[in-house]
């Protein structure tokens, strides 16, 4: 079987799914100055997001005369929901207690490469090829010049506690894109409001545990209802649409783009400098997409 076609709505998708993640961190950073905590973050784009996609898709059932079959598929669902979301949110926030959240994104951008590695072991079309490698290496690259040395400075008395966990949250995401892949197709719709659901319902109890000093402000909880509407609910509408059709692989590149855009904005909606080595982690990045995917095709005399 031959790898996955990527065709151009694969990469508007692929692009979407990037501004949407990329733009959480900002979202999130104005969400935390307006007093919200990282779990009521987490948990409450989640319950807004399945409730968003809930609706939608009671409207398309209704509309159809089915039923509801999120609960049919249950475990799969639950799985989704710890590997993408309770999980590695809960890793990301440990990690960051002991390093910085520029060591955290190099250890996230991990995740291609262990994708990279075992999903040929489920979808043998994902061939680990040289030139995949060489992209994916490339791409983490990109990853490392973009958040510089001071990404390994320690914020805590020990920096091991916080790669064990930015690690694992990795190793989870890979996890999850495997589980997304592997099995009957589930429907975009029913698998984003099902784990979505299960992720919301595991995280509401870290929520409960570790509240917020004192009460959101309005504007935080304007922002987590656009996370709701676009990382959470949006992005993962692409997400599985896009797992199916051009592969895991692919997907997790997201991972080397991720950090650029949101230094990107971060220069749009805070001020924050421009510096050189932003434009070699763009080069990196995009030869390295661009290598993983074989692009260099299209110079091939016939």
């Amino acid at each position: 079987m031959s790898a996955p076609r990527v065709t151009a709505t694969d990469w508007a998708l692929f692009f979407v799914c990037v501004a949407t993640w990329g733009s959480a961190y900002a979202a999130v950073h104005v969400a935390l100055q307006g007093g919200a905590s990282p779990w009521t973050i987490t948990a409450a784009r989640m319950w807004m997001g399945t409730l968003l996609l809930h609706g939608i898709l009671w409207a398309q059932r209704a509309r159809n005369g089915e039923p509801l079959q999120t609960f049919t598929i249950t475990p799969r669902l639950v799985l989704l929901g710890i590997a993408g979301g309770t999980a590695p949110f809960a890793l990301l926030s440990f990690a960051q207690l002991y390093i910085s959240s520029g060591l955290t994104g190099i250890l996230a951008a991990l995740t291609p490469l262990m994708v990279g590695a075992t999903a040929p072991l489920i979808a043998p079309e994902e061939r680990l090829t040289v030139t995949r490698v060489i992209g994916l290496l490339l791409g983490f690259a990109g990853v490392v010049v973009l958040t510089g040395p001071a990404a390994f400075a320690a914020s805590g008395s020990t920096m091991l506690p916080g790669i064990l966990a930015a690690t694992g949250a990795a190793a989870s995401y890979a996890l999850n894109a495997l589980i997304a892949r592997h099995g009957e197709p589930i429907p975009p719709l029913e698998a984003s409001a099902g784990w979505t659901f299960w992720g919301a319902l595991l995280a509401t109890p870290f929520m409960l545990l570790m509240p917020s000093a004192s009460p959101p402000t309005p504007v935080a909880w304007l922002m987590i209802a656009l996370l709701a509407l676009g990382p959470t609910a949006l992005a993962s509408l692409a997400y599985f649409r896009l797992v199916r059709t051009a592969g895991p692989g692919f997907l997790t590149q997201a991972n080397y783009v991720l950090p650029l855009w949101a230094v990107t904005l971060g220069v749009i909606a805070f001020g924050e400098r421009v510096e050189p080595n932003m434009f070699a982690a763009l080069v990196l990045i995009g030869l390295g997409l661009f290598t993983a995917q074989g692009g260099w095709r299209v110079f091939r005399f016939a």
